[in-house]
């Protein structure tokens, strides 16, 4: 292939890859929130974990990784983080299925604090991707959740 097709294909790529341009739109809303927070010492991906388990009373990282969608190693990686700051606890023997993950009473309590900054993030990112921007997230969101039902 010659360059001149090199730089053709590049082009088309760059103009219509959707995973590029999501990939972008993740990085952008990521670091809202993440911003919004760090005064907390919480990044929004344990902070999504938090609420995970919040709303489930325990789970483990493999149910983690399958609700949020999250690489097995990136879960690891946050449970750790997240059990050295005393906002999580972790029982069982390994990595696994075995492994049973709980809020603690201070994770409770960052979670309770950090709402107040998630709320200034999520009225930065409103802003940011408008009504219909919104509209459009949630219902991807809800179509995605629905084929993960069904299957």
């Amino acid at each position: 292939m010659d360059e001149k097709e090199a730089a053709k294909l590049a082009k088309a790529v760059a103009a219509e890859c959707l995973a590029g341009r999501v990939r972008l739109l993740n990085r952008v809303i990521t670091n809202i929130y993440d911003r919004a927070l760090q005064p907390l010492g919480i990044k929004i991906n344990q902070a999504n974990i938090l609420v995970m388990l919040t709303l489930t009373d325990q789970a483990s990282s493999v149910d983690i990784a399958r609700v949020l969608q999250m690489e097995k190693s990136t879960v690891s990686r946050n449970i750790d983080r997240m059990k050295k700051k005393g906002w999580i606890d972790v029982t069982g023997k390994d990595d696994g299925p075995s492994q049973v993950i709980t809020v603690t009473p201070k994770g409770k309590g960052l979670l309770a604090d950090a709402h107040v900054e998630w709320q200034k993030a999520q009225k930065q990112a409103t802003e940011l991707l408008g009504e219909e921007g919104v509209a459009a997230v949630l219902r991807i969101h809800d179509t995605l959740k629905q084929e993960k039902k069904g299957s």
